[in-house]
């Protein structure tokens, strides 16, 4: 799984985050290795491996991306082009097109820029029953964000947005802005389906729609495919899960929600490749390191573990 490519990555590390950044010649250099040394797939052939049995190339591998972000469609689309690659975009549909950036980018920025010593989680000014966290210390800030990630990974649409608002208030800092272009706009979703890509969804407003009521998980599973159904032109049928904070990120709860809303195929953060007997809506994928030697080990070593139970199925990356 990928969320972002970019050629500067040091100048998002405070918004989108230095962990899910891929620097563009290191996605380059391993596309060019996936291209050269696997076969690529689509998640739609993932999907019909497993519902109908349709034989996949061996040492099929299948790239996704999670998120939005505008850079999938300007750095990563192009690159993938090049090797002839096709990808799985889901998107946080609520905010394509628009100026706003990723609640979690919002986070990231407070803690990372505020001046505060400590901070006291609130939420219209009521302070939660916690004790202060400190901030003096880098680590002290990375936990404190952790912390904000799961406290805010169960809420979504309007009180999610009054709960980052109230901690950027607590931290003191002005919200971050879309000054440098965070999220896609539609044309450029539309620009991905048209060059063979596939489009799906990854809810509204990114919460865990595992920890949200029943009734917000089904509006951000449900009304996210709707309004991308109506955008693209034609029925979505892939979604991925969010995994902003909290575990598990998905249960049995919501495979029959998105079994529902319509989807064939949903992918989790869970680690693993893809085997013959998996539920289409419940996909593992695999991480990808930014070293050559470690993601080749990893791809390699995924097939391994797939060996352990025949199979010819495919690598989901992640």
């Amino acid at each position: 799984m990928y969320h972002s490519v970019r050629d500067e990555p040091e100048r998002y590390a405070n918004s989108i985050g230095a962990g899910i950044i891929h620097a563009t010649p290191v996605f380059e250099r391993q596309m060019e290795i996936v291209s050269r040394r696997f076969n690529p797939v689509t998640v739609d052939d993932v999907r019909l491996f497993l519902e109908e049995g349709k034989p996949l190339p061996r040492r099929a591998v299948a790239v996704t991306f999670d998120d939005g972000f505008a850079d999938n469609s300007e750095l990563a689309a192009p690159i993938l082009s090049r090797f002839g690659i096709p990808a799985a975009f889901y998107l946080t549909v609520g905010l394509i097109n628009t100026k706003n950036p990723p609640w979690y980018c919002r986070l990231r920025h407070a803690f990372a820029t505020t001046k505060k010593e400590e901070w006291v989680f609130s939420v219209n000014e009521k302070p939660a029953p916690e004790k202060p966290r400190s901030l003096s210390t880098p680590q002290d800030r990375d936990v404190a964000l952790l912390a904000a990630f799961d406290l805010c990974s169960p809420l979504a649409g309007d009180t999610l947005e009054q709960a980052v608002q109230s901690v950027e208030r607590g931290l003191d800092v002005a919200p971050l802005t879309d000054e440098q272009g965070f999220m896609m706009d539609w044309d450029q979703a539309r620009a991905l389906q048209r060059e063979g890509h596939i489009v799906g969804c990854h809810t509204l407003t990114h919460p865990n729609v595992a920890h949200v009521s029943e009734a917000v998980a089904r509006k951000e599973v449900v009304e996210s495919r709707g309004r991308l159904d109506e955008e693209l032109g034609s029925p979505v049928l892939h979604f991925s899960y969010p995994h902003p904070g909290l575990n598990p990120n998905w249960n049995a709860e919501t495979v029959e929600m998105t079994r529902e809303a319509g989807y064939k195929t949903a992918v989790t953060t869970d680690p693993g490749p893809v085997r013959t007997g998996d539920h289409p809506l419940s996909l593992t994928r695999i991480y990808t390191p930014r070293s050559e030697q470690e993601f080749v080990w990893s791809l390699e070593r995924a097939f391994l573990r797939r060996r352990q139970r025949p199979s010819a199925a495919p690598l989901v990356t992640r």
